[in-house]
């Protein structure tokens, strides 16, 4: 079996982070009046948290370019785990069966992205290499 190239991966996972980062926080930002209508969150927080995804793409291309690898994603891997714990505990908040199992759902994709994150790290070349 081939090895897995840890910075081809990790490039690749910051790459498509930070394209979902922008697709889902433009999407909430322009929908925020109606998700607030069925999450129990106003539509300013939402709003705002929408366009912060946004900037946070472009922070996640800005990492990729100018610091080592390693510590990109490092530094994405840890605000995704902390966004899904943060947007799973939004579930709560749901007020029907179909939105508790989206916001669940974007919740695993970001936890998702810090798995890939997590992989490529274990298989990047020891500190001294990258």
């Amino acid at each position: 079996m081939r090895r897995i190239d840890g910075r081809a991966l990790g490039t690749w996972s910051l790459r498509l982070d930070a394209i979902y980062c922008v697709l889902l926080g433009g999407a909430v930002a322009l929908t925020a009046a109606k998700i607030s209508a069925v999450v129990a969150i106003p539509q300013p927080l939402i709003a705002s948290a929408g366009a912060v995804v946004v900037l946070w793409a472009g922070l996640v291309l800005w990492m990729l370019v100018k610091l080592r690898i390693r510590t990109a994603l490092q530094t994405v891997m840890g605000a995704n785990v902390l966004a899904a714990v943060l947007v799973a505990m939004c579930a709560i908040a749901a007020g029907t069966l179909l939105a508790v199992v989206a916001v669940l759902a974007i919740a695993i994709d970001i936890a998702l992205f810090a798995v890939s994150q997590a992989l490529a790290l274990r298989t990047l070349p020891t500190a001294r290499a990258t």
